[in-house]
């Protein structure tokens, strides 16, 4: 008797078990909406020099940033995270210096929406994030004794070009 009663759930069991799986079949992994990124590295891209009065352009090494730029080589911000369906992006450094910027994304730029100020990229199918950031150092020593030096430095967000310094007009006496 014990035997049948076993054999019967048994048999029970696998025909409760042997239902359509089309429900599995179906599920779509859900897509990530929220991404956190961590620095790896921080890295100096680039660095052009314009000296001179005409400008000349010139491009030293990393080391000459020391002079000008001694926390280049440490961020602000420790971590950053993405939020897609809030649009959001935030700088954690853990501390005061955290914000958080609407944004919007064309492309793989992502722009601080206010402003539409270029900060960086985000690649959603490698869950990678590079912020993007530019450091200007501008020194202009007068030619005679009428006017003060004038040095000015600012990080900003993006990449740095020459007409964002010096202006399209420089740039046509320039090309003149």
């Amino acid at each position: 008797m014990k035997t049948i009663l076993k054999l019967s759930l048994g048999a029970l069991f696998l025909i409760s078990c042997g239902g359509s799986d089309d429900a599995t079949e179906n599920l779509q992994p859900q897509e990530k909406k929220v991404y956190n990124f961590e620095y790896n590295n921080y890295s100096v891209k680039n660095i052009e020099l314009y000296e001179g009065p005409s400008g000349q352009k010139t491009n030293p090494n990393e080391s000459y940033l020391a002079n000008h730029w001694s926390f280049y080589k440490e961020p602000t911000w420790k971590k950053i995270s993405l939020d897609l369906p809030n649009n959001s992006l935030q700088l954690i450094s853990g501390n005061s210096a955290d914000v958080t910027y609407k944004v919007t994304i064309n492309s793989d730029s992502v722009f601080i929406a206010e402003n539409h100020e270029y900060i960086g990229n985000f690649n959603k199918k490698e869950s990678s994030f590079t912020l993007r950031r530019s450091f200007q150092y501008v020194k202009k020593i007068p030619r005679d004794n009428s006017s003060s030096l004038n040095i000015s430095q600012k990080v900003i967000f993006g990449i740095s070009e020459y007409k964002d310094l010096f202006g399209n007009s420089f740039l046509q006496i320039l090309l003149k």
